[in-house]
């Protein structure tokens, strides 16, 4: 999942610095002086709240996908929760050579 992650923040960030020419596969090379940022930027922007406009839309001709995705949501935000918890335990455990945080996350119990 941080792959997914890292390819759109660093595609986003070809986005915003190359010129259109330079993405495209244009012949000069990218001078950055002559790059309009506050354009890339607006298009990065615009691009981004569009995105948004559409994932919310998505919701409309297919509520299952929504609860779907609200599910997920929720399962990857308790099992952040349950790691932290469980990571915290073993920090303040005084048996932490006795057991690999493996065998202590085998042990918690999903909800």
């Amino acid at each position: 999942m941080s792959f997914i992650f890292r390819t759109i923040f660093w595609l986003t960030l070809a986005i915003v610095v190359l010129p259109p020419q330079q993405r495209v596969g244009g012949r000069d090379t990218a001078d950055f002086n002559e790059i309009d940022v506050e354009l890339e930027l607006h298009n990065a922007a615009y691009t981004a709240w569009s995105l948004a406009t559409n994932a919310l839309n998505a919701c409309d001709p297919n509520p299952e996908l929504c609860k779907a995705g609200a599910e997920l949501w929720q399962t990857t935000w308790t099992t952040v929760a349950r790691i932290a918890m469980t990571r915290q335990e073993l920090a303040g455990s005084s048996d932490i050579e006795d057991t690999t945080p493996a065998e202590k996350l085998a042990t918690v119990e999903p909800d």
